[in-house]
């Protein structure tokens, strides 16, 4: 190909590119830079948060959780607030998600992150289902969690966070 017919195709098909690209991807998903790393890092927090409840590994959940970590929990009758992470272990391991096998999904275009420094604000929610593998399945459970996540030795961790009711479930509710 000569250096003209290569520079030719090379600027159409840029030009292609640009067209359907812009119409393909969000202006938000461009973004780049420093905060852009750190909010990628805090979604892996919160994938990492509904991966640990659906396998129902607590050695996973609490390495997500700062050692001055706070949970208050509304969704109990009276609501309750745990301190550290023994309080907190405890918790998950009395809660529905590790006495029953569910599958804990979150809607992503719900998740809101704020990022200054090195605390963030998060909210997401959390919609598990029951008997998943199952033709039974069914939503066990619909929550929120949401509050001030902490980078501590370069991993975000939970650090004040309070989980409330979704409920009615909303694609445009937030539930804070």
């Amino acid at each position: 190909m000569q250096r003209r017919e290569f520079f030719r195709t090379a600027s159409a098909l840029a030009g292609v590119a640009g067209l359907t690209g812009s119409a393909l991807v969000p202006l938000g998903a461009q973004v780049i830079g420093p905060e852009s790393t750190q909010v990628g890092e805090i979604y892996e927090l919160q994938a990492a948060f509904h991966r640990a409840k659906t396998k129902q590994d607590i050695e996973l959940m609490m390495s997500l959780w700062d050692p001055e970590a706070v949970l208050t929990v509304e969704t109990v009758n009276p609501p309750a607030t745990y301190a550290g992470l023994d309080q907190i272990r405890a918790f998950f391991l009395n809660s529905g998600s590790w006495q029953n096998q569910r599958f804990s999904l979150v809607p992503s275009f719900k998740t809101e992150i704020r990022v200054q420094g090195d605390y963030a604000s998060l909210y997401f929610e959390c919609h598990d289902i029951g008997n998943y593998a199952l033709p039974t399945r069914y939503i066990a459970a619909d929550g929120t969690v949401s509050g001030i996540i902490r980078k501590t030795g370069g991993q975000w961790l939970f650090l004040n966070i309070t989980a409330k009711k979704s409920s009615p479930l909303s694609i445009d509710t937030y539930y804070k």
